[in-house]
């Protein structure tokens, strides 16, 4: 492991990946060949970590998702300008210059929250496991922490909030 050492949970590794994604993203001025070297340990330790979540949580709480799925959303979302992604736990939450980029984030699987005034992205399974609810970003952010990306590659960065375990 090189790029992932610090990383023991699906949450932990969803938040290195959008890291370095974020530095090392072709479309991001990085290289291909440090990309796809991501991409591959990122693969291998998904499904260890996968493996180890299902076989600890019951089956109400057990998971399908790839990682294929999540960088797939992640790739779209790195293509468009003006807009701040923020994990938490192991949902994308989506502010800025979102009017603009409403069909791509619609493209991406990405839906609205009238609530929150804010687009979010989460595995399509998720759906089953969570209610609507009231809480504001803020009671969301202190429960599951929180990573925020924001701008282009210039100006590229992250703030982290509270803990992602």
């Amino acid at each position: 492991m090189k790029y992932f050492t610090t990383c023991h949970d699906l949450d932990s590794l969803k938040a290195q990946y959008r890291r370095l994604a974020m530095k090392h993203h072709p479309d991001r001025g990085g290289d291909l060949e440090t990309m796809k070297a991501i991409n591959a340990e990122h693969d291998q330790l998904f499904e260890i970590l996968k493996k180890q979540h299902n076989e600890s949580a019951d089956e109400y709480h057990q998971t399908t998702e790839t990682a294929e799925e999540f960088r797939e959303v992640l790739n779209a979302l790195l293509k468009l300008d003006g807009l701040t992604v923020e994990l938490c736990g192991s949902w994308l939450w989506i502010s800025g210059n979102t009017k603009a980029n409403k069909e791509a984030l619609k493209a991406a699987g990405c839906r609205w929250s009238q609530n929150k005034s804010m687009w979010y992205w989460r595995h399509p399974e998720a759906r089953k496991h969570y209610r609507k609810s009231n809480a504001s970003m803020s009671d969301i952010r202190r429960k599951y922490g929180s990573q925020v990306f924001h701008g282009s590659e210039e100006t590229s960065g992250y703030t982290r909030i509270g803990a992602t375990a």
